[in-house]
């Protein structure tokens, strides 16, 4: 699963994290691959209802209670989490503004002028560097225009769809 952290200066860093098997000793390791293609291992494990984490499964880390699963509080800043997609929009303009973070071509179009969006909603799919991509709704409202169509090669920056919350 895909997962966005994004600062308050709008700083993001992505990445993936999967799930394999449980190991003999009753953990259970995690595979984390990075952007910048590093890939670590994590086991974690249940003790007495508390989780523990390690590198190695020789010295284990009790790992922090979260209770909000959007959020994290870091000393200095505080950054939303953002699981399987991350709203477009939130780099250069507001949540009802999606804006293009690369060039590309619009694969299709799913919404139309006045159509009722949840946040999440799947609004176009973009193609850039071989890959399609879901853009979504960073907020609920009306789509308010629609500045592409299927087919169309867009340039980074450009304003695809404005919802009006």
């Amino acid at each position: 699963m895909r997962y966005y952290i994004i600062n308050s200066d709008g700083k993001e860093v992505s990445f993936d994290i999967t799930a394999s098997q449980k190991t003999q000793s009753g953990s259970v390791s995690f595979n984390i691959s990075a952007e910048d293609k590093s890939a670590h291992q994590y086991f974690v494990k249940s003790l007495a209802g508390k989780n523990y984490i390690s590198k190695d499964q020789l010295s284990w880390k009790k790992a922090p209670e979260i209770s909000d699963l959007s959020g994290l509080v870091n000393i200095n800043e505080s950054m939303k989490v953002y699981r399987g997609f991350k709203p477009s929009g939130l780099s250069k303009a507001n949540a009802g503004e999606l804006v293009t973070d690369m060039p590309g071509k619009i694969v299709k179009v799913l919404t139309t002028i006045g159509a009722v969006v949840n946040q999440g909603d799947t609004l176009l799919i973009l193609e850039a560097m071989k890959m399609e991509n879901e853009i979504k709704a960073g907020c609920d409202g009306v789509v308010k225009s629609v500045h592409v169509k299927e087919g169309q090669a867009i340039e980074s920056g450009h304003l695809m769809i404005e919802i009006e919350e």
